[in-house]
């Protein structure tokens, strides 16, 4: 049986800084800084075959928008949950909200579009 994937995705701004204790001066991103996010949340599985769709993107991008709320224009150091704010924390943070709404989810990534940069997070 066919398989098909489905995703929404968000943006959000944020700040962060990533100090290196390896570092003698804590590192070139140790200053505050912040970044233009994209996120793309993507689930993969068969149609429901009442409704003809893998799930309710609407009902997706609702939850998405609570999601957005907690990081849009956050210090993301300061995010419960998320420990150093890297790229590969943020995709994780994000699968790990998302999961228990969406047992569908088969990636996370997240990107810096403008830095051309992003991680892709395919779960557990």
């Amino acid at each position: 049986m066919a398989s098909f994937e489905v995703f929404r995705e968000f943006y959000f701004e944020a700040a962060h800084a990533l100090y290196d204790p390896e570092h003698p001066t804590g590192g070139k991103y140790r200053n505050l800084h912040g970044h233009s996010f994209r996120v793309r949340a993507t689930l993969r599985g068969e149609r429901h075959p009442d409704e003809q769709w893998v799930m309710d993107l609407g009902r997706l991008g609702r939850r998405l928008s609570e999601l957005r709320e907690k990081l849009d224009h956050s210090f993301l150091n300061d995010l419960d949950g998320l420990g150093k704010p890297t790229l590969e924390n943020l995709c994780l943070y994000i699968w790990r909200d998302l999961v228990p709404f969406a047992p569908d989810l088969c990636e996370v990534g997240v990107f810096r579009d403008s830095c051309f940069e992003g991680c892709v997070y395919r779960g557990d």
